[in-house]
């Protein structure tokens, strides 16, 4: 079961130079941020009066205190601390119950990130490098950890097979990438001569899109959110809704 804690940090910078090194200090602690045990996600911002905002979600209210015990031994952690005026700081703890419909009492899956088993990958990374803005969380030439287009971004990974697998050799997957600026992405792509699978329109899905192919053949679908056309709207599902029956756990079937 779920029992996630959403902790609320308010504070100001404790000088003007402090207060222009703020975001870099709190992006530079984010890798170690997210190594604390029980994390799950983070935010951070500033308001016009200059009060800044930093809001993590937690498995369980434990993991959250032993994150508040172990934070300040990271030297990049210690460095964002240390821009802050700490008799400035408020801090709340909110539970953050899981809907009443949750079909499972299982945890939840925290994230999902396809990887691709490539014997060489320097060409596709160069590829979402050059048109994703991407960027190596970890870097090591057996496995490759890209993020697209910044920090929070959705992730790719691409690893070297092993004896037991077999590597990826296009077709069949498709990628979907939510974009803020589809029709300026088509264009780049279009003008970098990236061979294009389907033409960029309105969907009446809900998007307007286009695919393109990457140099594994990878289809990456992008596109930007539209209104969802009447006829599909009869799709819609919405399992947390109260009052839905919860699905009942059952055992796992043995094959007949």
């Amino acid at each position: 079961m779920q029992h996630d804690v959403i902790e609320q940090v308010s504070f100001r910078a404790r000088s003007a130079q402090a207060e222009s090194r703020m975001a870099e200090a709190a992006w530079a602690a984010q890798p170690a941020m997210e190594r604390l045990p029980g994390f799950v996600s983070r935010q951070f911002g500033r308001d016009q009066q200059g009060e800044w905002i930093d809001v993590v979600r937690w498995q369980s209210m434990a993991h959250a205190q032993q994150a508040a015990e172990l934070a300040g031994r990271d030297p990049d952690i210690a460095h964002f601390f240390g821009q802050i005026d700490m008799e400035s700081v408020r801090m709340r703890h909110f539970a953050a119950p899981p809907p009443a419909a949750l079909w499972s009492t299982q945890p939840p899956v925290r994230q999902a990130c396809p990887t691709l088993l490539l014997a060489d990958f320097r060409a596709v990374r160069q590829f979402y490098e050059r048109h994703f803005n991407a960027r190596a969380l970890f870097d090591d030439p057996r496995y490759l950890v890209l993020q697209l287009g910044g920090p929070l971004a959705p992730e790719l990974h691409l690893m070297q097979p092993e004896p037991r697998s077999r590597p990826f050799a296009g077709g069949g997957i498709l990628l979907n990438l939510q974009c803020d600026e589809v029709d300026a992405l088509h264009a780049r792509l279009a003008t970098a001569q990236v061979p294009m699978a389907m033409p960029l329109e309105d969907h009446p899905w809900g998007d307007r899109g286009f695919s393109c192919i990457d140099p594994a053949g990878l289809e990456l679908y992008c596109y930007s959110p539209r209104p969802m056309a009447e006829s599909f709207l009869g799709g819609l599902r919405e399992p947390w809704r109260i009052g839905q029956p919860a699905r009942e756990e059952t055992e796992d079937l043995e094959p007949a």
